[in-house]
């Protein structure tokens, strides 16, 4: 199921880039294409998906929003990969071949691409997806995050006005935005529809610390982090269950290598 969902979840991505872009630059349009294929955290977007069958639908309901958290993800990404910012999204193709103009432009067409298409495609819930997105995206989720972050590359030591550090605010708010979107797509009551966010905030969170991990050199530091992943995922199964349109979530939970 897993490998369908996605190579369905490519497809309609690359076809709203080519009924958006497609009076675009062919070297512009190729490249939005190539971003968005690249495989990073695919898992994450997929999560709406696996909301929607969880909350009484089928998979294919949550599709819309699975497609508008991988654009987002795909422009955030691109972006990131010109800041010098290490963090999950350093393995993504950033500013391929060193143009950091082109990264720039890429980010800004997938992320407005992103909202077009959540816009247009999430029927009467379309303008509810495009707040949920814009909420996982500022001022308090993905932006806010990583400007704190480069402050504290450049020495500068801020937090949030709540009080959350840098990486609570930008890690896991996309995959929160799918596991929402596909809650609300699939006419989840609000309950689930906050369970449904949680389970996707405390994955994302998960991933983030496991990859953090990877890249940890101090035996403690990193045993401390794989603990801190594993028990966020422990939480999120716990509110997601055992039953039998649980096992999605479960499978993208424990995906590969994800532990």
């Amino acid at each position: 199921m897993l490998e369908k969902l996605k190579g369905s979840l490519l497809e309609k991505a690359g076809e709203a880039i080519d009924g958006s872009a497609r009076e675009m630059p062919t070297r512009f349009r190729q490249s939005l294409h190539e971003t968005v294929e690249h495989d990073f955290h695919i898992e994450l977007s997929l999560l709406a998906c696996a909301s929607s069958l969880w909350c009484g639908g089928d998979e294919y309901m949550g599709m819309p929003a699975a497609v508008g958290s991988l654009l987002l993800r795909a422009g955030i990404a691109s972006h990131i990969g010109t800041s010098g910012l290490p963090d999950v999204f350093s393995a993504s193709p950033g500013c391929g071949n060193g143009d950091e103009t082109l990264a720039i432009l890429k980010g800004d067409g997938l992320i407005a691409l992103g909202m077009e298409y959540l816009a247009g495609n999430g029927g009467r819930h379309s303008s509810r997806l495009v707040a949920e997105a814009v909420r996982a995206l500022g001022a308090r989720g993905v932006l806010a995050g990583y400007s704190l972050g480069l402050d504290r590359v450049s020495g500068i030591e801020m937090t949030s006005p709540d009080g959350r550090a840098d990486f609570e605010l930008y890690s896991g708010q996309l995959a929160r935005f799918a596991s929402h979107g596909g809650a609300l797509l699939a006419g989840a009551t609000g309950l689930m529809q906050d369970d449904a966010a949680q389970i996707g905030l405390l994955t994302g969170r998960a991933r983030f610390l496991s990859e953090l991990s990877e890249r940890e050199d101090d035996r403690e530091r990193k045993s401390e982090m794989i603990f801190q992943a594993r028990t966020l995922i422990e939480q999120a199964q716990t509110i997601a269950g055992n039953r039998e349109n649980s096992t999605l979530f479960t499978s993208l939970m424990y995906l590969s290598d994800f532990f």
